[in-house]
């Protein structure tokens, strides 16, 4: 020990206290010694002041050393006690032990007990500092474990046995009190990483290569996660013993890091935009108002006037994605069923009939759930059959805004039925297998979307239909992705689009 120990010595005699504080002092300069007569007053200096260990005497008259012990025990449960008695035996001995004492040394005349008892202080002291000190590291690594998302592991490789920290199983979704051998770790990972990281082990276990990886996981609870797993082979006389490392929760990083990309795919969008589709309707606009000015052709207007309010579309979409985005200010339970509804009342859906099959409630901003809404049931109307004249008779016009949310729809000639349900916790084929997380689904039983652009639906200024500015689908994109849903498109029974919202992967982005 380097630092001062301050001793509280607890005896009725004056004389032996003095005499007590006297040796113990000269035997170790770091010792100082505060005196009490009785354990009422060592309680008051306990309380008033701070000290490293108690000695104390047994035989005092009203209080015994055995009851002083157990209510410093009460107060203090691990400060050092050493009972210091002239009345020994193995009962009092016993009893000791039974509360809770240090240490027990008798009372001898000489000078050499006192050199005995400052060795017994010392050790006691230096037992108790280091274990605060190994509790406070505890505490600290707990803490930075938690602050930090980081735990540690360790798979001893001789013993063939595992420690992990409570943080590791925490990140794994499990109590603190189970165990994670690490074949039962990998089945958390994604099926397309598991193989990565088995390989990634069983290198640093037979050829001592470390590893870092990133890698894609499903925690006990179903909450998906990135993780970075870390290991470090540990070699003794030549042969590896051990494999250490870490794994870190890095799922929010991940997904700022997607959402910074996909911020920057939204700028090149948009750039491109501006210097492609707006361009194109600009020079529309300009040739037509010099035709018209030439001529006086009033077509030539006409055709000026369509561009321009083409133009106006797409800056509107623009700022839409621009000011909104991404961003959902607060979600609430709505009802799909309700949120769909108002959608389809705002859309010129000239013919289609709406089909709410199941009530389903979201946690969703409502605005936006209505504005991802409207955008799929325009964008069946522009691409579907009920958008194209040659195939919409006459008496279709009738059926627009029809809406039955309840029933099965016999569908009007020459139009299309727009279906909502619920998507069960069951394997499709746009989701991977062992996925099962429910959602919803918006389909319709139009002309469907071509396989050789069906994965390019979703960018910006994508369209067939010439009367379209083609940012619909990205808007609905980007209102899925703000609450944490992922948006795939596939075919309806009926060989139209259906599209599905599913519960987005930890870090993923389109």
């Amino acid at each position: 020990m380097d630092s001062s120990v301050r001793v509280l010595h607890v005896d009725d005699d004056p004389d032996f206290r003095e005499l007590t504080a006297r040796l113990l002092e000269r035997e170790d300069d770091r010792v100082t010694v505060t005196t009490a007569a009785s354990p009422a007053e060592g309680r008051e200096h306990l309380q008033s002041g701070e000290f490293d260990c108690v000695v104390s005497d047994f035989d005092m008259p009203g209080e015994s050393g055995i009851a002083f012990l157990e209510t410093v025990r009460a107060d203090y449960p691990d400060l050092p006690f050493i009972l210091f008695t002239g009345k020994g035996s193995e009962e009092v001995a016993s009893d000791a032990i039974s509360a809770g004492v240090t240490d027990y040394l008798q009372k001898a005349i000489g000078s050499e007990q006192y050199e005995l008892l400052a060795n017994r202080i010392a050790t006691a002291v230096e037992q108790y500092r280091t274990a605060r000190e190994l509790e406070r590291q505890n505490d600290l690594f707990e803490k930075a474990e938690i602050i930090g998302n980081v735990g540690a592991w360790e798979y001893d490789i001789v013993s063939d046995t595992t420690y992990v920290s409570d943080e590791v199983l925490r990140i794994h979704g499990l109590d603190t009190d189970e165990e994670l051998p690490p074949e039962e770790s990998f089945e958390y990972y994604h099926p397309d990483d598991r193989d990565e990281l088995r390989q990634a082990f069983r290198g640093a276990i037979e050829e001592g290569e470390p590893y870092d990886l990133e890698l894609q996981m499903r925690d006990a609870t179903g909450t998906q996660r990135w993780v970075r797993t870390r290991g470090e082979p540990q070699s003794e006389d030549g042969d590896i013993v051990r494999v250490r490392g870490i794994l870190q929760d890095i799922t929010e990083p991940k997904r700022r890091e997607k959402r910074l990309e996909r911020q920057n795919a939204r700028l090149e969008e948009f750039a491109h935009v501006v210097s492609h589709d707006i361009r194109n309707p600009l020079q529309v606009a300009s040739g037509q108002l010099e035709l018209a000015r030439r001529s006086g052709d009033p077509e030539a207007f006409t055709g000026a006037q369509e561009a321009l309010a083409r133009i106006e579309t797409i800056v509107e979409n623009l700022l839409t994605l621009a000011r909104h985005g991404q961003t959902v200010h607060e979600t609430e339970p709505v009802q799909l069923r309700e949120i769909a509804q108002e959608a389809w009342e705002t859309v010129e859906t000239g013919g289609l009939t709406l089909s709410v099959e199941t009530p389903v409630e979201l946690a969703a901003d409502p605005k936006r759930l209505r504005q991802l809404l409207e955008n799929l049931f325009r964008n069946t109307v522009e691409h579907g059959s009920a958008g194209r004249p040659d195939t919409v008779e006459d008496g279709a016009a009738s059926n627009r805004n029809a809406s039955r949310p309840d029933d099965a729809v016999e569908r009007s000639e020459g139009a299309e039925t727009v279906e909502i349900g619920e998507i069960q916790p069951l394997v499709t084929a746009t989701r991977a297998s062992g996925d099962t997380s429910n959602g919803f689904y918006v389909e319709d039983d139009g002309v469907g979307i071509p396989d050789e652009i069906r994965e390019k639906v979703f960018g910006s200024g994508m369209t067939t239909a010439s009367e379209s500015t083609g940012f619909g689908l990205s808007i609905v994109t980007q209102i899925a992705e703000a609450h944490g849903w992922e948006v795939t498109v596939t075919d309806s029974q009926d060989g139209g689009a259906r599209f599905e919202f599913t519960e987005q992967p930890a870090g993923k982005a389109r």
